[in-house]
């Protein structure tokens, strides 16, 4: 059997992303998908690397009135290498629809981030 991917879809690029307010690059819908891969794009916007920036996963069971967790279904942090874009893929699956939040770890370096993914429907 094939493995089927649906089309790139772009997330939304979110800038000044910093330790004050979390922002959501997107919403992904994995109700007639097996997993989706994801890939970031990362930019380090204050030209210094003291912060890491936070992913947050948050996961939800609703269709159209999304209700999305209090705490992230995963997390985890990219600490960048340089001061230039960067690229990270991570793939989820086994849930019914998630969102992506970013967030600094600190009040020193502001973030750019956005990027692509695909589902895999089969």
């Amino acid at each position: 059997m094939a493995v089927v991917w649906g089309a790139d879809t772009a997330l939304t690029t979110q800038t000044a992303i910093n330790n004050t307010v979390e922002e959501f690059l997107g919403t992904i819908d994995l109700s007639t998908a097996l997993q989706a891969h994801v890939q970031l794009e990362v930019d380090n916007e204050s030209g210094s690397i003291t912060d890491d920036l936070i992913v947050n996963i948050y996961s939800t069971l609703d269709a159209t009135s999304e209700v999305f967790d209090d705490e992230p279904f995963m997390q985890f942090t990219i600490t960048p290498s340089g001061i230039a874009l960067e690229r990270h893929a991570f793939v989820v699956s086994g849930i019914y629809k998630f969102r992506i939040g970013c967030l600094s770890s600190g009040a020193t370096d502001v973030y750019t981030a956005g990027g692509d993914y695909r589902v895999r429907t089969s």
